[in-house]
């Protein structure tokens, strides 16, 4: 429908990231602790994460980059843009990382003004970039659940 519902807000001073960094742990403290009965072996090493990183939410990303929708088709269209921004990076030698925790700062008055966020907006970022130290083992994937049909 070609409605592009979004906007990006691009992240580089240090001042702001640690204003978004205090702003997104303890929702992301909040969140993890949900999971400490049902997932003991993944809240532990989340918080093992949390404890020994200087910033565990953004990496210490030199860029972090939020994508901000409204409308009707942001929530099909602005994920969109945040893989194809990842694809893109990825082309050109940058890591990106997407994290839902680095969303979690709409609760807090002054970040909401940096990022001009008005009530009717959603962050479906924010994505972070930058050249990687190296790339991690790849994680074990599920087997999917695919049904063809053929008529």
């Amino acid at each position: 429908m070609n409605s592009q519902p979004w906007r990006f807000v691009v992240i580089e001073g240090a001042e702001v990231k640690k204003k978004l960094l205090m702003a997104a742990l303890p929702n992301a403290r909040k969140i993890i602790e949900m999971i400490k009965e049902s997932d003991p072996v993944r809240y532990e090493a989340i918080t093992k994460r949390l404890s020994e990183l200087p910033d565990p939410v953004y990496y210490s990303a030199p860029v972090i980059v939020f994508v901000i929708g409204s409308g009707r088709y942001a929530n099909h269209s602005c994920p969109l843009a945040c893989q194809n921004m990842m694809l893109a990076a990825h082309s050109i030698g940058l890591g990106s990382c997407w994290v839902g925790f680095g969303s979690m700062v709409t609760d807090d008055d002054e970040v909401k003004k940096i990022l001009d966020l008005k009530d009717d907006e959603t962050i479906f970022g924010p994505i972070l970039l930058g050249y990687p130290e190296g790339y991690p083992e790849r994680p074990p994937k599920k087997e999917p659940s695919i049904k063809w049909v053929e008529k």
